[in-house]
């Protein structure tokens, strides 16, 4: 029986990360008889899964797209097939729409769907990696002020917030599903970062026995708290400064030389534009909970990540949430 294993995301959820370690270890996935696909594989040719969230059963155009897919699979060489692509679940919150991975239900009806048009077995095996839901909105912010985004995370908050950040919604979605799919949640939290690369292999292979070239996981760089104030208050005040050829010079001021940064921006803005920059920078700065806000919101959220976390589904020791 193929098996064809989807690592979904979540966004800002190590995703980059995984996919790094599946580039990293292609080779050594190969000599396994494990093919790995990521976005340029997709996008070169083959199997093209990245929008299985817009699917629709009654839409013969998706239908054909599902037997397709089904043939690609059935035609590839290897047994065990690997999948990694985030936007596979759709959009992260706040990029087009602040309701949080609305069209989940859908992508789980198509996976349902993919497994039943072979002419052989296929067993889906989605993969969820999440974090808790202030942690994940922490990243997502950092991650959206990083492309541009000029509101505050007060603002930020409570536009994504309207819609609940349901880990536990998502899971509900593969209730009562077919035999063939067999999907699983991980914390990242919960992946110490000595023994991470390790953790998501077994996550996403099962028994891993592979040897691995490095145990740690790395993906995106993260950037500091000086750097974001900086990208925040140009964002503000419309600088137009992720095309220009000061950008890394600026951004790689280290954070307690805040005055060579400014003296550089200075450099390279007119009076006007620095002006407008001065009145931003100069404003209260804020990129996360503090202690009394992230007390309340994780209690808003007990319950309901109880309950995912008591899930068959969920791979984690959960104490890593309390």
């Amino acid at each position: 029986m193929k098996k064809l294993v989807l690592h979904l995301g979540a966004h800002r959820c190590g995703s980059t990360a995984i996919q790094t370690l599946l580039r990293r270890e292609h080779d050594v996935l190969e000599g396994a008889g494990v093919g790995v696909f990521l976005r340029a594989d997709m996008i070169a040719g083959g199997f093209d899964l990245r929008r299985l969230h817009r699917y629709r059963r009654a839409n013969p155009l998706w239908c054909s797209k599902l037997a397709k897919t089904a043939r690609a699979i059935e035609a590839m060489p290897q047994q065990t097939l690997i999948v990694s692509e985030e936007n596979i679940m759709g959009t992260m919150p706040g990029v087009r729409s602040n309701r949080f991975y609305p069209h989940f239900s859908n992508l789980v009806q198509s996976l349902v769907k993919l497994s039943e048009l072979g002419e052989e077995p296929l067993l889906i095996a989605p993969r969820v990696v999440v974090r808790r839901q202030d942690h994940y909105l922490e990243s997502v912010y950092a991650f959206r002020v990083s492309r541009g985004l000029s509101a505050s995370f007060d603002e930020f908050i409570k536009a994504t917030t309207r819609t609940r950040i349901s880990w536990l919604g998502l899971s509900r979605a593969f209730d009562e599903v077919t035999p063939s799919i067999s999907p699983a949640f991980a914390l990242l939290e919960g992946w110490p970062k000595p023994t991470a690369a390790d953790q998501a292999m077994s996550f996403l292979i099962g028994k891993n026995s592979l040897e691995l070239s490095q145990p740690r996981l790395t993906g995106n760089i993260r950037r500091s708290a000086f750097e974001l104030r900086l990208i925040l208050a140009m964002n503000r005040a419309g600088i137009d400064w992720r095309g220009a050829h000061w950008r890394e010079d600026l951004l790689n001021t280290p954070s307690d030389d805040a005055p060579e940064a400014l003296t550089l921006l200075k450099q390279h803005l007119s009076a006007e534009q620095f002006q407008r920059f001065e009145g931003h920078y100069s404003q209260p700065f804020k990129l996360g909970f503090d202690d009394g806000e992230r007390a309340a919101f994780v209690e808003s959220y007990r319950e309901e990540n109880s309950e995912f976390l008591r899930g068959d589904i969920v791979r984690s020791d959960a104490s890593v949430w309390l």
